[in-house]
């Protein structure tokens, strides 16, 4: 056996992939100066932050252990037969105080087991985490766990990779600095393995496909039996090896459709490991392509007639109506990840929604087209868009799915008038996308129903639907109208290239779409 340490400190600094090498760093700098570092470690696919800080607390492929952001947002983590590593480290020391410390509150709610004496801090930015984790450290704890998240939310916002992005990097380091200190001020760094680690990068202003920008990232360790050398690989699930190995825990062995985790080559002079390393992972799902120019030659305006189109959403890192007829507000966050069906895709939810009060329906027919990504987290319905408050009576449309269903309500002005249309996608689900169609007939009263451009179903209207206006509240995305359903459910979902018609959409339609989409 060899050197084991008392205590364990892993840092993690969400979104800043290795882009650190590419701007002002000098706590990192000192910290790791004869430490172990790898500037192109990678973050497993996809690169979203469930998927990434799942693999390092539980040691898993993120098809193993199978969180996504929506999932760990609304449920607690009990899965038994794969263990945080707070867990593991609990068993085996059942007195030690455990503590994570999170701006990103779902790593708490969601990633780490409830029920193991685990102290849980989260604050809503990291200056104000770093006063928690000082007060934390100064109790010495045995394994703390941090995630800083606000290096994140400026790759959202300014770009990853620009000015915005490396200068919250830089703050961040600060951060990272002042942890470090306090391990000192503690008289326990000299008995402490320091951590640090990003889950991912960014592409533009998103993330979760597999360019270089996203998939590298940066990992260093530094402590008494660390080598000063370079990691030749490390993935982020390898964390969680790292961490027994430094308690003298034994790592299981090597599962890669179960515990995974490894050390790395060259972080300790105790191990005496091998590494298996993966063939290169290729980003995955419905082929990426760019979206086309709207007025280009494959735009959608060379398929469709421009007035034809009342909204172009196509979520390329903005909320900018490609048919330039409105113009949206933000209420909240809007995130964007850069593997979408077309470009890249949006992120909203209880973390934020959008509303125009330039789009109206009236009386008119109309055609919602969008692709959704599909989440089994969804127990009751997840609001796409619509003009519907659904926690009170009133006139109105909203669109949503859940995990079995895309679903179409609508109101009239009379109480009790709410009729709900749904159509399970079960076989329909093409690598975790659908495309989905509601075609709405006002003259007719028909609700016809597609997806991935096949026709499912006609619905009926009842006959008091004729004539009812649709614009009583402003029309929203991310949320039903009042902007409160999905945010009361926790639910957070993707959506990419949100179209809606002036028209009820007919088969030749729904072909030309399907060829603009080379489905």
């Amino acid at each position: 056996m060899g050197y084991i340490y008392k205590y364990v400190a892993v840092v993690g600094i969400d979104g800043m992939g290795n882009f650190n090498k590419d701007t002002s760093t000098p706590n990192m700098d000192r910290i790791f100066e004869n430490g172990a570092q790898a500037f192109y470690a990678v973050s497993l696919s996809p690169t979203i932050s469930a998927q990434n800080w799942g693999a390092m607390l539980l040691g898993a492929q993120p098809e193993v252990h199978g969180l996504t952001n929506s999932i760990v947002d609304q449920n607690e983590y009990e899965n038994t037969e794969l263990p945080s590593f707070f867990t593991t480290v609990r068993k085996a020391f059942p007195d030690a105080f455990l503590c994570s410390c999170c701006n990103w509150n779902p790593i708490n709610h969601g990633i780490i087991e409830h029920n193991i004496g685990v102290e849980m801090h989260t604050a809503g930015n990291d200056a104000v985490l770093t006063e928690i984790i000082e007060e934390c450290v100064s109790r010495k704890p045995k394994l703390l766990f941090i995630q800083f998240d606000d290096v994140d939310g400026a790759g959202h916002h300014y770009g990853y990779g620009t000015k915005g992005h490396l200068d919250s990097i830089t703050t961040a380091d600060g951060y990272v600095g002042r942890v470090y200190d306090a391990y000192k001020k503690a008289g326990i760094i000299d008995d402490t393995l320091f951590i640090v680690i990003a889950d991912h990068g960014g592409h533009d202003h998103g993330h979760g496909g597999y360019t270089d920008g996203e998939k590298f990232i940066y990992m260093a360790l530094a402590g008494k039996t660390v080598i000063n050398a370079d990691i030749p690989y490390a993935q982020t699930k390898d964390i969680s090896a790292i961490v027994l190995h430094a308690f003298g825990i034994e790592v299981p062995h090597y599962n890669i459709m179960g515990y995974s985790s490894q050390i790395p080559l060259n972080a300790f002079e105790d191990a005496n490991v091998s590494y298996n390393r993966p063939a290169e992972i290729e980003n995955y799902g419905i082929e990426n392509k760019e979206t086309p120019d709207i007025d280009g030659e494959n735009g959608l305006f060379s398929f469709f007639e421009k007035d034809g189109i009342k909204l172009a959403m196509f979520f390329d890192n903005n909320i900018e109506d490609s048919a330039g007829k409105s113009v949206f507000d933000k209420n909240g966050q809007v995130k964007y990840y850069s593997n979408g069906v077309r470009g890249s895709y949006g992120e909203l939810g209880s973390i934020g929604n959008i509303t125009s009060k330039d789009i109206c329906f009236g009386k008119s027919s109309f055609t919602v087209a969008v692709w959704l990504k599909t989440d089994k987290a969804l127990g009751k319905t997840c609001f796409v868009c619509g003009t519907k408050d659904m926690t009170s009576d009133g006139a109105g449309f909203a669109f949503g799915f859940n995990r079995c269903d895309t679903v179409f309500v609508a109101e009239t002005e009379k109480p009790g008038s709410r009729i709900e249309i749904n159509m399970p996608y079960h076989y329909d689900v093409s690598s975790g996308w659908i495309h989905a169609i509601y075609s709405i007939d006002r003259e007719k009263g028909t609700v016809d129903i597609y997806h991935n451009f096949e026709y499912k179903k006609r619905a009926e209207l009842p006959g008091d639907f004729n004539g009812v206006s649709f614009d009583c509240l402003p029309f929203t995305i991310g949320d039903d109208a009042s902007g409160k359903a999905n945010g009361e459910n926790s639910f957070i979902f993707n959506l990419d290239d949100l179209i809606i018609f002036n028209k009820a959409l007919k088969k030749e339609d729904i072909n030309r779409l399907k060829a603009y989409y080379n489905m």
